[in-house]
């Protein structure tokens, strides 16, 4: 059984991505930080370093050995801090992602023309994160490995699936989403 997602239940569940499970990591770009950015503070680092030379030439004569272990130690460590730096930026955004449900990600994904389909869950390998099930008739396999949101998928019950191109998702059960069931 299967039939078109309408305009009521679409705004369901881009309202509450939590009951949805689906892979978003095609609508993630994987690194958020830009080189640019990630250049700003060993250019900040050898901007003091020039200005200190500009404004304390005397000083700099008398201690040359100084100033260059100085400057040296200051560069390298501002570029050593670049991976580390550069980790916690780009995290920041998959933890946003994770504690939104994914919700951006289900938007960009969602397509227009959805299809919605009650099927029957067979049996279901969490461990392989895979199960098998009966859709229109007929055994077939599925699998749910790198999806968000996960929840418990029972054998033995219904399980409303919506697909279109090439997104794919499950809904869960709950009270705001009982008409995908009924």
């Amino acid at each position: 059984m299967s039939r078109r997602l309408t305009s009521e239940e679409r705004k369901v569940i881009l309202d509450h991505p939590e009951l949805v499970m689906f892979n978003p990591y095609s609508a993630i770009k994987t690194h958020h930080i830009s080189i640019g950015r990630a250049l700003i503070l060993p250019f900040v680092v050898s901007m003091l370093i020039i200005l200190c030379w500009l404004l304390f030439p005397a000083f700099i004569n008398d201690h040359t050995t100084l100033f260059a272990v100085c400057s040296c130690i200051a560069l390298i460590v501002s570029c050593g801090s670049q991976p580390v730096l550069y980790k916690i930026l780009d995290d920041r955004f998959f933890r946003k992602a994770e504690e939104t449900f994914y919700a951006e990600c289900l938007k960009k994904l969602l397509p227009e023309d959805v299809t919605l389909e009650l099927v029957h869950i067979q049996y279901v390998v969490n461990e392989k994160a895979e199960g098998g099930w009966i859709r229109d008739g007929r055994e077939e396999g599925f699998g749910f490995s790198g999806y968000v949101n996960c929840f418990a998928i029972r054998p033995e019950t219904d399980l409303a699936v919506i697909h279109g191109g090439k997104f794919f998702a499950y809904i869960k059960r709950d009270s705001k989403t009982e008409r995908f069931y009924a």
